[in-house]
């Protein structure tokens, strides 16, 4: 069959002229609602004939997903919701938005956001330090430690855990940990709040430069993570919030995966504002968040 141009979607050996799978995905071209993008199962969120891979507009409200060049344009792209509401301004838009971060409350009595506890039956949290990314200074001291891990998941909601790093060229990551012991999973849908010390402009700071990122693992595999890029992108909601009856800086994040622990990292560079933060609880919601 000619084909002058040798196009080969699939790079397997075979032009596109003569392939009936250009994506390779084991289902024909004809059959196939995603002729030159790989979906085998064929997803199609809105039925619209377009499967979900190679779909610009995934739910189908007429909003792209991604704007030209390729940022984030819809805040629910799951979920249809032309008129883009966003009551509490987080970026997520109320249809998909599981708290209003405003209003985000962690407490041992408090529903349905509750602290990761070593007291807790469901849980049996524990939290350890993780300084095996610390690299030496030139006096053979850490650049980077961790104190007080176990203030975490006391019952004190007040006291905190202090992540320290002074290796501003960003060679040296410190890490605390909080897990769940008993085999108990978290739910996915669920909104993960991090309560610090520090203001809430520092930390969101750090966060988006990539210094500070919190992550969800489920059995010691990373689920999801708030990182610069958005590779695994935890959506942030705010960075407020109340803990045990007072008011805290908290990152708050919507999360989609299921997890048993939550990992906080530290790695400064020379443009970050901060050289220590300090965790005092780790929160989640035991069920399942559902929409407001």
């Amino acid at each position: 069959m000619a084909n002058p141009d040798q196009a080969d979607s699939n790079l397997d050996g075979i032009g596109d002229a003569c392939q009936n799978d250009d994506d390779n995905d084991g289902v024909p071209n004809p059959d196939d609602n995603c002729p030159v993008a790989a979906n085998p199962n064929q997803e199609d969120l809105d039925t619209d004939g377009v499967g979900d891979a190679c779909d610009d507009d995934t739910d189908g409200d007429g909003i792209s997903d991604e704007d030209p060049i390729g940022q984030p344009n819809d805040n629910c792209p799951l979920v249809a919701n032309a008129d883009q509401a966003d009551t509490d301004g987080d970026g997520i838009g109320d249809a998909c938005d599981l708290v209003n971060d405003a209003e985000y409350a962690c407490g041992t009595s408090d529903e349905p956001f509750t602290p990761m506890l070593a007291s807790d039956a469901d849980v049996r949290a524990v939290a350890t330090e993780d300084a095996s990314d610390c690299t030496l200074s030139l006096l053979g001291s850490l650049l980077c430690s961790a104190d007080g891990a176990g203030n975490v998941v006391d019952a004190d909601l007040g006291n905190t855990a202090s992540l320290q790093n002074t290796d501003l060229l960003g060679l040296s990551t410190i890490r605390l940990r909080v897990s769940a012991t008993t085999g108990f999973a978290y739910p996915g849908a669920n909104a993960l709040g991090v309560a610090f010390d520090e203001s809430p402009q520092l930390l969101q700071a750090d966060l988006l430069g990539g210094d500070l990122i919190v992550r969800t693992k489920l059995g010691g595999n990373i689920q999801e993570e708030s990182t610069a890029d958005g590779a695994l992108d935890l959506d942030l909601l705010g960075a407020s919030g109340v803990l045990g009856g007072s008011d805290s800086s908290f990152l708050v994040f919507q999360t989609e995966k299921r997890f048993d622990s939550v990992e906080i990292e530290f790695g400064p560079s020379l443009l970050s504002l901060l050289n220590e933060v300090n965790v005092s609880a780790v929160c989640a919601s035991k069920t399942g968040v559902t929409l407001p």
